[in-house]
């Protein structure tokens, strides 16, 4: 019996494809060649590997010329892979506490529960964003993620800038309770000290979440 480790997103082999695969969304086998810089038969390796994890899904698209390549994308387990066994685990109790809650009928207890998630997590992100300016906080914010495996694009514009996150720590758990992405969206904001705005989520079949943020900060003043 073959046993495979679960793979990381990192910089091995593996974790290279699983980025690759989270940011472009699907890929053919000369495609990842070229962007990785990587033999066929690495390549191949590895996809094999992944797909027997579930990580990774094959398809082809028949177009009447031939055999057509296949096509990887990454599967639902794929997309939920955590860089950290501490997020796996806390998103599992999250999960049951508001399944429970629900279940019991505690309408207010859920609610109560992700205000307070909402503002730990603030606390938590402000703690990865120490500049003075929305645009080093940013910076710094983007760091962190890249360092947890989510890589990141930061489109700027004339007074906002346009965050794309290729990857979601609460995929698994936003998928049965999408109030988790208005959380997240809320502790953003106060961490970063500007308006921020969900623009698109992985949940509605996008490549990535993407979120607007203001560069001017938010008024003091009530």
């Amino acid at each position: 019996m073959t046993v495979y480790t679960a793979p990381q997103l990192d910089d091995s082999p593996a974790g290279k494809i699983l980025k690759l695969l989270r940011q472009h969304g699907a890929c053919a086998i000369k495609e990842m060649v070229e962007l990785l810089g990587v033999t066929q038969t690495a390549v191949r390796q590895q996809l094999a590997a992944l797909i027997a994890q579930g990580l990774v899904t094959a398809s082809s698209v028949c177009d009447g010329r031939g055999r057509p390549p296949a096509i990887y994308r990454l599967s639902e387990k794929g997309k939920g892979l955590s860089t950290r066994l501490s997020d796996r685990l806390a998103l599992i109790l999250l999960e049951e506490v508001l399944t429970q809650d629900a279940a019991s009928g505690a309408s207010k207890a859920p609610q109560n529960l992700l205000q307070r998630l909402s503002l730990g997590m603030s606390h938590h992100y402000a703690e990865q964003m120490c500049g003075s300016t929305v645009a080093e906080r940013l910076q710094q914010w983007v760091g962190w993620l890249e360092q947890h495996g989510i890589i990141c694009e930061v489109a700027e514009d004339s007074d906002v800038y346009v965050l794309t996150e290729y990857g979601c720590p609460y995929y698994g758990l936003a998928q049965q309770h999408r109030e988790v992405c208005r959380l997240e969206t809320e502790a953003l904001e106060h961490a970063l000290g500007a308006p921020v705005t969900l623009l698109q989520s992985q949940l509605d079949g996008r490549q990535g979440c993407q979120f607007l943020m203001r560069k001017n900060p938010l008024s003091t003043t009530s």
